[in-house]
């Protein structure tokens, strides 16, 4: 072996010595920080040759990527069009709201039973061929409550009001309203026409009848109960002014003694004379 071929394999042991020292080195290089749960997230590598050092970050490599592209223009326009629409909801149902609570307070309440015969089931009276007057409904003020001063009735109280018709030369009865025994409520002439009471303020007032002779005894409770219905349902339908007065018209004392105990009762009013007691 001459001396040329022993300087070539003295300088390749050289270089697998150098070699194998610098991936010596690199493997002991190698670190971690943190603790044992982060061993595989941060690497530090000496390059043995040139000797820079690098590290690779995970963490880091993901904060420093670029952030995301804001929503488009249509992504907006459709959220301020879905807060529109919502705005427009709440107000509307707020309105709403409102207004069925200003109905109800204009309204009485509505806890009775009103059993209403109307006219032309029960009478065969023709109130237009008799020249009965309309009556205006936001005019009418005043009740005016009294009694038949006739037999009463039960049951058949239909008959006899066909009987009292009768007396009556054939014409409807005077009152807009009878109160029968039976606890039914019929029409004579009801909310349109005004009553045939000549002493009494015809255009401005209801004249309702208890059946019956009520100068000694008072009407039953059913009577009362359904005569205060009526009253109820003529504020519902806007036929009597809310701030109407009570009057008892007659000689029926039984039914002062009662109504004088009612809201709005504004005292008794004799047919003859005209006055107020």
């Amino acid at each position: 072996m001459d001396s040329n071929q022993s300087a070539v394999i003295a300088a390749l042991r050289h270089g697998s010595e150098a070699t194998s020292d610098g991936k010596r080195s690199r493997s002991l290089s190698q670190g971690t920080y943190g603790s044992l749960g982060t061993a595989d997230d941060i690497f530090i590598a000496v390059d043995a040759v040139s000797g820079s050092v690098s590290e690779s970050t995970p963490l880091l490599d993901k904060a420093a990527a670029p952030p995301p592209s804001p929503p488009s223009n249509h992504t907006k326009d459709c959220l301020n069009w879905r807060s529109v629409g919502l705005l427009v909801m709440c107000v509307s149902a707020l309105g709403l709201a409102v207004y069925l609570l200003w109905r109800q307070t204009q309204l009485p309440g509505l806890g009775y039973r009103l059993s209403l015969i109307e006219h032309d089931i029960w009478s065969d009276m023709d109130l237009h061929g008799q020249g009965s007057r309309l009556l205006d409904p936001f005019a009418v003020v005043s009740v005016y409550f009294t009694h038949t001063s006739s037999a009463a009735c039960s049951d058949d109280c239909l008959e006899l009001l066909h009987r009292l018709q009768q007396k009556h030369r054939l014409e409807e009865l005077p009152y807009n309203f009878l109160i029968t025994g039976d606890c039914q409520a019929f029409e004579a002439r009801g909310w349109q026409y005004e009553s045939h009471f000549a002493e009494l303020p015809q255009a401005t007032s209801l004249v309702v009848a208890f059946v019956g002779d009520f100068s000694q005894r008072p009407p039953s409770d059913c009577q009362l109960a359904t005569a205060q219905a009526l009253l109820l349902e003529s504020l519902k339908r806007r036929r009597l002014h809310p701030e109407y007065n009570l009057f008892v018209v007659g000689n029926a004392e039984a039914v002062q003694q009662e109504l004088q105990l009612w809201p709005r009762y504004g005292g008794r009013r004799r047919r003859k004379r005209r006055e107020v007691e």
